[in-house]
């Protein structure tokens, strides 16, 4: 936990976010978004650009690190 805490910090400090902002296909209200982890964005046909929001960090097992394992509804 303390691992990831750490590296989550480290990637932001150097400024290892992934973002959209040079990205036009991405929707306005989401190209100023940054994330420690990977982005993640799907296209919104009625809209004509994608959208996106960051993947959830996820720790050993692929474990929230809340322990609290993910939802695999899909």
């Amino acid at each position: 936990m303390k691992r990831a805490l750490l590296l989550g910090m480290l990637l932001v400090v150097t400024g290892g976010c992934a973002t959209a902002k040079s990205d036009r296909t991405v929707c306005p209200e989401h190209r100023d978004l940054r994330c420690a982890t990977a982005l993640e964005c799907s296209m919104d046909h009625a809209r004509g650009c994608r959208v996106c929001q960051c993947s959830p960090a996820t720790g050993v097992n692929g474990q929230l690190p809340s322990g609290v394992p993910p939802d695999q509804r899909r």
